[in-house]
Formats: structure tokens, sequence, C-alpha cells
């Protein structure tokens, strides 16, 4: 294949995974090519398979696609402690405001 294969790109949904991970990767080619019709994707389908390395077939492998989809939902942790403000507000605090007045004043 030309372009990178990425985890991400496979499948996002665990009810289309398929037992066999050459029918995963048949779901994935018709994402990435959706002109072409049964035909012409069963002709390059097995083309682009057999170029595929050993490492990149075992990414449309059931339970590696179940786990990956797993990590992918879950929630992301909680960090315990104080909320960082953002360095794009400008706004100062109010007794930073009192204080610049009163220093103002006193000139």
């Amino acid at each position: 294949m030309a372009a990178k294969l990425r985890a991400r790109d496979i499948c996002d949904d665990p009810r289309l995974v398929a037992p066999l991970p050459y029918l995963n990767f048949l779901r994935f080619f018709k994402r990435k090519h959706p002109r072409f019709g049964l035909r012409r994707l069963l002709q390059e389908a097995p083309a682009h398979w057999d170029a595929m390395t050993e490492g990149q077939k075992h990414l449309f492998e059931k339970q590696r696609m179940l786990g990956r989809i797993a990590r992918a939902n879950k929630r992301p942790r909680l960090v315990a402690g104080r909320v960082r403000h953002s360095i794009y507000n400008r706004r100062r605090r109010p007794n930073a405001n009192r204080q610049l007045r009163r220093r103002n004043r006193r000139k």
C-alpha cells in the first residue's frame, strides 16, 4: 500500500470486526477506495494484501482490533490538583487590580 497504514484508520465500531483478518482488510480497503465496485475491489485487494508485511496483517486480527477500540474509548483520567489557567487569559485577578490602583493613588 502506498500510504502508511495506521491502526486508528482500520475500524472504529466493534460490531463490524470480523473473525478473519482478510475480511477486516477488505472493509478497510473499501473505505479507502469508496468508488471501487465489488469486482474491482476483489481484483485489487489480494495484491495489496500480499504486499503487506506480517506486522501490517496482524493489525487486522480480531483481538488486536477490539483491544485498540477499547483503549481508544477509555475516558481520560482526571488529575487531582490545581486547575491551570490558560496562557491566553490576560485578565488580571481582582486582587491584583486593587493593588495596582492603590499604588497609583499613592504616587
